[in-house]
């Protein structure tokens, strides 16, 4: 096996065991592998984790499977040494296994009722691709400047105001220094797949030098220039795998806020005071306030400096 495979497998393997699932409590009956203290790694969860891998060839699954079985030593190992210590007693701990727990058992319940959907047909794909000219035909790369300020909301109008009376971009940097705002710039460049559809509209809507806002993080403001974007085009062909999975994906979805929305209106739901309010408004899919004010913000037009 190449190096880069080698470094692969480490990595998901080290991902997979922190995300801190437990062993159902009614294991299926598998050959035991290895026991650490008492504890048995069942050749089940064994090949549970190579199945995580995705496909790999048989030179590859056996080192894969080498390289796992430490992997699940060492998680038994510190698991059982955060035991003595009592952590598996703290609060926090107790929340965030159970959380986890929970998730094992929605993914499961997903995987099991929504496994088969029915593949779209070459229409619903070609209509897909025609309805979407900014990620196939008319698909560009964009390179974008991004400057992200930590900024008080009392200064916003300031800043926006300073922004259009600037001649670049540049010249509003060095005005933020002056003023002591703490801010720090990145470049980036991405695919449009690989951009929000709301930021998408957006840039393919901007020429090359313009400047727009984004509401950022809790007391921060997001400036994005878009320094150049090319066309590069994909065909139907080269697309219709992606759209496919994006096709199944999106009907997954849907079917599973139709299966939620089942379970809630048979469910006995109770809130404590004062959490009711928000916690329906976002089952039914309703903004609140604060994202409604986001979103006035992300519809805003592009800006020149």
């Amino acid at each position: 096996m190449k190096p880069c495979h080698a470094s692969f497998i480490a990595l998901t393997a080290l991902a997979m065991l922190l995300s801190g699932c437990e062993k159902p409590a009614t294991a299926v009956k598998s050959e035991t592998v290895a026991t650490v203290a008492g504890d048995k790694i069942s050749e089940a969860e064994l090949n549970l984790a190579v199945s995580r891998l995705g496909k790999l060839n048989e030179a590859q699954t056996a080192e894969a499977k080498s390289k796992l079985l430490q992997a699940l030593i060492d998680q038994r190992l510190v698991a059982q040494a955060a035991k003595k210590a009592g952590l598996d007693k703290e609060p926090a701990v107790d929340v965030a296994m159970a959380q986890a727990s929970r998730q094992v058992l929605a993914e499961a319940y997903a995987e099991r009722k929504f496994k088969d959907v029915t593949k779209p047909s070459d229409t619903e794909i070609a209509d897909y691709y025609n309805q979407h000219p900014e990620l196939f035909s008319q698909r560009r790369i964009f390179r974008i400047q991004e400057l992200e300020l930590k900024l008080d909301p009392s200064r916003m109008s300031e800043v926006e105001a300073k922004l259009k009376s600037s001649h670049s971009l540049g010249d509003f940097v060095n005005w933020v220094k002056e003023q002591s705002i703490e801010g720090k710039t990145a470049v980036a460049v991405k695919a449009a797949e690989q951009i929000p559809a709301p930021l998408l509209g957006r840039l393919n809507q901007m020429k090359d030098g313009q400047v727009t806002i984004l509401p950022g993080r809790p007391g921060h403001v997001l400036l994005q220039q878009l320094q150049e974007s090319q066309l590069q085009p994909v065909s139907l062909e080269q697309a219709k795998n992606a759209i496919e999975r994006a096709l199944t994906t999106q009907k997954r979805k849907e079917l599973m806020e139709a299966d939620l929305k089942k379970l809630r209106e048979a469910a006995k739901i109770e809130y404590a005071t004062g959490y009711a309010q928000a916690a329906e408004a976002k089952a039914n899919g309703e903004k609140t306030d604060s994202e409604k004010d986001s979103g006035k913000k992300a519809d805003e037009k592009p800006t020149n400096p």
